[in-house]
């Protein structure tokens, strides 16, 4: 099953381009980025239909690599899980960039393969993404403790 932005609403899409403008910025301040890494952005980019001129108004000096809340950094997570499952295909460079930005945001990279099972299933188990989220922050919690 493909997941794909037509099933968002527009406050949805809106937070999943929030996520992905926050994983470039956090990459284009560290440096040098890989040619996988950035045809990885590049990918989500088309099938989120980023525009040119979205990307010409990015700040690349904003600090991008603080996240005030708990709950902001799920968001992220979830949104950048979510974008590797856009196009129905799970690819190891895109499991390698959320995880890289998972543990750059305080979480262990094993909780990417748990977040990215949840979404995966989801629809066949008959969840919406609002129950998702809260599957998530569990998720999320527990391994934590």
């Amino acid at each position: 099953m493909r997941i794909n932005n037509s099933n968002l609403n527009s406050g949805e899409l809106k937070s999943i381009k929030d996520s992905f403008f926050h994983i470039y910025h956090s990459f284009l301040n560290e440096g040098f980025l890989s040619k996988d890494f950035v045809g990885c952005l590049f990918k989500w980019g088309i099938q989120l239909h980023i525009t040119e001129e979205e990307l010409k108004y990015i700040d690349p000096t904003v600090n991008e690599n603080e996240i005030t809340s708990k709950e902001k950094a799920v968001e992220h997570l979830f949104n950048l899980v979510f974008m590797i499952y856009l196009d129905g295909r799970v690819e190891d460079i895109e499991l390698e960039v959320v995880t890289k930005f998972a543990e750059k945001i305080g979480f262990k990279s094993h909780i990417v393969n748990d977040l990215l099972k949840a979404i995966v299933t989801a629809p066949y188990d008959g969840f919406d993404i609002k129950h998702v989220k809260e599957h998530l922050r569990e998720i999320i919690e527990f391994a934590e403790n």
